[in-house]
């Protein structure tokens, strides 16, 4: 295991933290690599595996006796071996859809790698390090790859890999979050930083989706924190930098042009005025829901097939590399009732556990990940993420802090991880 404290580089021996470090490194690679080559997707398919094996070899150095089979990892075998039976009933059965399929093979090993490599609340810490860093990277890389001049043009976090802005945007609010729990429930003050320079990411990346979450995350955050001193002073003084930080968006010129006026956009939409410029992709968005709308009611219990909404609006409609910009749509669209209710029920059970450990056991890392899932289902209205390599290994993070140090018949003392901090 490798530890950075004091200035000081610490590498533990030992077969189980040599495997740790190997599993920690994976990890690190695997997140960084996915936005460096998007494009490639091999080296994606490779570092997802590699993480697995790692996970084995730690599995191997703990000595363990017996095997342990995740049940997420089981909720997504039965999910996948679904979606591939599916090809019996589609519509158009091609290459894509062996793509699907192995992307979701591939998303089966880097979850079950998690929870193999979890096994008490400072492995859930160094992960959470982990993908923070490489966010950090990740922004790091954008920014020097783009000139300061083209900043304020938006697509931040697409000039370098090519990747859809509303997907890294998505990845960078993750950090922010974890980073906004590392400054506000562990009393970390250097984090605020990190927390700042990721807003701005999201900012310039022009997503509306990502700039919603942004804001909206610490709030809530906030709000789930019950337990924290001067409570209601704290709600007040987020609101008040979230106030501030939209005020910024909506009257800065090189914010404005950035996201504001996309957001100014939406509003228009939404109340109709069509007196003022609406963003075109709006209607677009709007009309792709509504096809795969139309394409669930014609098979509303099985769906169309895995992989065939890209497919059949791509032979009827003539529309190439199209989604519906939304998960339940698409899932319901493409799986019907069964696949929604299969896919659905792991966010459930994780919701319902969060809950349980957020208010009753009073656990910082669930309101944190309680955060994260609630907006998860609110984002996935206008994304995609059901066969989406990255938003499941954050997920996966999540369903672990549930159950952390209750293997093997343990308990988890939440002591250390509800001592009250200072107010914020």
């Amino acid at each position: 295991m490798v530890s950075f404290k004091n200035g000081v580089l610490k590498v533990q021996r030992g077969e189980e933290n040599t495997a740790r470090t190997i599993y920690e490194i994976c990890f690190f690679v695997n997140t960084v690599t996915l936005f460096i080559f998007n494009d490639v997707k091999f080296i994606g398919t490779a570092t997802g595996l590699l993480m697995l094996f790692a996970s084995m070899l730690l599995w191997i150095g703990r000595r363990a006796e017996r095997v342990v089979i995740p049940y997420n990892t089981v909720w997504y075998a039965l999910f996948t071996a679904y979606s591939a039976l599916s090809s019996m009933w589609s519509s158009y059965i091609n290459a894509d859809m062996a793509s699907y399929f192995l992307r979701m093979v591939v998303i089966i090993a880097m979850i079950t790698s998690i929870s193999i490599y979890v096994d008490k609340p400072e492995d859930l810490e160094r992960l959470i390090k982990l993908y923070i860093f490489s966010m950090f990277l990740i922004v790091l890389i954008e920014f020097l790859s783009v000139p300061v001049s083209d900043w304020s043009k938006g697509n931040m976090g697409s000039h370098f890999s090519g990747s859809n802005s509303n997907g890294v945007a998505f990845l960078v609010f993750c950090a922010e979050l974890m980073a906004f729990y590392e400054f506000y429930s562990r009393n970390k003050k250097g984090y605020i930083l990190l927390v700042a320079l990721f807003l701005v990411f999201i900012i310039l990346s022009s997503s509306r989706k990502g700039m919603f979450a942004a804001v909206a995350g610490p709030i809530l955050f906030v709000l789930f924190s019950v337990y924290k001193k001067n409570y209601f002073f704290n709600i007040v003084a987020i609101l008040t930098l979230a106030a501030l930080v939209i005020f910024f968006v909506m009257t800065d010129e090189y914010a404005y042009n950035a996201i504001g006026k996309r957001f100014a956009s939406l509003v228009t939409f939404w109340f109709e005025e069509r007196d003022h410029e609406v963003d075109n992709s709006l209607y677009m968005r709007s009309y792709y829901i509504n096809l795969a709308q139309r394409m669930f009611s014609e098979a509303p219990l099985l769906g169309k097939g895995m992989g065939n909404f890209a497919k059949i609006i791509d032979n009827v409609y003539m529309l190439d590399g199209v989604y519906s910009h939304n998960n339940f749509w698409q899932i319901l669209s493409e799986l019907g009732l069964v696949g929604f209710i299969i896919y659905y029920s792991l966010y459930f059970v994780t919701i319902v556990r969060l809950i349980k450990g957020a208010f009753i056991k009073k656990s910082r890392m669930n309101m944190l990940f309680l955060t994260f899932m609630i907006l998860l289902v609110v984002l996935e209205t206008g994304l995609v993420t059901y066969n989406s390599k990255m938003p499941h290994v954050v997920i996966a993070i999540a369903y672990a802090s549930t159950f952390v140090g209750e293997m093997d018949g343990r308990q988890y003392s939440y002591i250390e991880n509800n001592e009250m901090e200072e107010s914020f």
